[in-house]
């Protein structure tokens, strides 16, 4: 379940780095800087993002959290609640 949620939070980081360099490449984008800063942030903040999912990827596969299909933890943590 937990690789689950990582592979979709990587798939929608890829899709804004895209939509980033699909906006930045518009030929309205030429003379315009706000839409040429607004695709950099875009861009530049999708990469961040992407940099952090990865290492709590690397970090949570370590732990072993991916050999089971539920993170047992989580749910005694929310009997708790």
């Amino acid at each position: 379940m937990a690789m689950f949620v990582a592979a979709i939070a990587f798939l929608l980081e890829l899709a804004l780095i895209a939509a980033g360099l699909i906006y930045l490449g518009n030929p309205l984008n030429k003379d315009n800087k706000f839409r040429k800063l607004a695709s950099f942030m875009l861009i530049i903040g999708a990469g961040l993002t992407m940099l952090c999912t990865l290492y709590f990827f690397a970090k949570y596969m370590g732990q072993g959290v991916f050999d089971q299909a539920v993170f047992l933890d989580m749910w005694v943590g929310l009997a708790r609640i």
